[in-house]
């Protein structure tokens, strides 16, 4: 029963199929007709709910999306959008998932979904695709993460694809988008905090340009003979400044261990280990700091606090301007001095958050755009 899932369903699928720990079949094919059989005609009880974490068959409320190579292939049904893809694509545009599921290849779903995601969560979704990460397939804002998986595209393959496609507004489109994405970002909020970063300040970000993720930097042999580990991984850099940023969530420390302790032996437990992993810390951003870098923590307070993260880039370019010089710091100024396009950024940024007013921003957000109508949830 060979069926093609396509745009938003297909992103589903590639999620449920990331999640599950499996790595995505090397080998690409091209767009296979579909096949109810042994059944006669599609109905929605043909599709397959786990695969594409839904709960309930897909409907006229909420249809899945499909994509057919010729339009006699066309499915019929309120349950199902189907698309007609041209032959244009490139050869071998597509991946089979198995179980007769195949969706488009990880470059060309970036390039699809610029057409009915924001642009921040389009960029965002192209940190996931290159990252170690995958968001919820049925909750993508609150739902679950899963983690160390390896990436399933890079940068640099999305944008040789396409330079294959060829010029379209669809292309130029996810080029720029594509121009804000960095590879092998390790958390969702990770990726926001790097994306505000390297946007420019047109696109409400603070401009510092090119950022690197979490390369991994040796200590010298004197340093790791004195007990210090012998490399450290900050988060996000600002390439050429010197600086960068690690993102600390609620489950960095793990205080909610130490109260929730039933008996004083396990709360001395779970305080000591809180303790080891602080003091961890501490000397993580002294060894960095010895090699050259300077490494500023980033929490979720700084995120949900009005105009905090307005804050934490501010203290980023103050300390580029000590180490490296240049205008960073007259630039980011200008860019938090700047009075409606503060409240404007703050709507973005929490619109990217991972809490259930997201939406309502993003819908204020979306207000402000000209594409208002497309997807502004992850």
């Amino acid at each position: 029963m060979p069926l093609t899932f396509d745009r938003l369903t297909a992103l589903r699928a590639l999620r449920v199929y990331r999640a599950s720990g499996r790595p995505l079949p090397s080998v690409r094919c091209d767009l296979a007709l579909p096949d109810p059989s042994p059944r006669r005609r599609w109905t929605s009880g043909l599709i397959p709910l786990e695969p594409l974490a839904l709960e309930h068959p897909p409907s006229s409320s909420e249809p899945i999306e499909v994509v057919v190579p010729r339009q006699e292939d066309r499915l019929r049904g309120s349950f199902v959008s189907c698309r007609m893809r041209a032959s244009s694509l490139p050869e071998e545009s597509f991946v089979d998932l198995g179980d007769g599921i195949s969706i488009p290849c990880p470059e060309l779903l970036f390039l699809e979904l610029v057409e009915v995601m924001e642009p921040a969560v389009h960029a965002l979704l192209g940190y996931e695709l290159c990252g170690t990460y995958v968001r919820s397939a049925s909750d993508p804002r609150l739902g679950a993460v899963t983690y160390d998986v390896a990436p399933v595209t890079s940068v640099e393959r999305i944008g040789e694809y396409l330079d294959r496609v060829g010029r379209r507004k669809s292309v130029l489109l996810a080029r720029r988008n594509l121009t804000y994405v960095a590879d092998n970002a390790w958390s969702p909020m990770e990726a926001v905090v790097a994306l505000m970063a390297r946007l420019p300040p047109e696109e409400l970000g603070y401009g510092f340009g090119e950022i690197d993720l979490n390369v991994r930097h040796g200590a010298t042999p004197e340093l790791v003979a004195l007990g210090c580990r012998d490399s450290r991984v900050p988060d996000i850099e600002l390439r050429g400044l010197r600086v960068g940023f690690n993102y600390d969530s609620h489950d960095h420390l793990d205080l909610d261990s130490i109260a929730g302790a039933q008996t004083e032996e396990d709360s001395v437990r779970a305080a000591a280990k809180v303790r080891e992993k602080y003091v961890d810390d501490l000397r993580r951003n002294r060894e960095l700091v010895a090699s050259g870098w300077v490494i500023l923590p980033v929490t979720s307070e700084d995120l949900f606090a009005p105009r905090g993260l307005d804050a934490v880039m501010l203290q980023a370019a103050m300390a580029a301007q000590e180490l490296v010089g240049g205008t960073v710091l007259q630039d980011v100024r200008a860019v938090v001095s700047a009075g409606s396009q503060s409240e404007r950024r703050q709507e973005l940024v929490w619109s990217l958050l991972p809490w259930r007013p997201g939406s309502w921003h993003a819908r204020k957000f979306a207000a402000w755009r000209p594409w208002g109508h497309l997807v502004t949830g992850q």
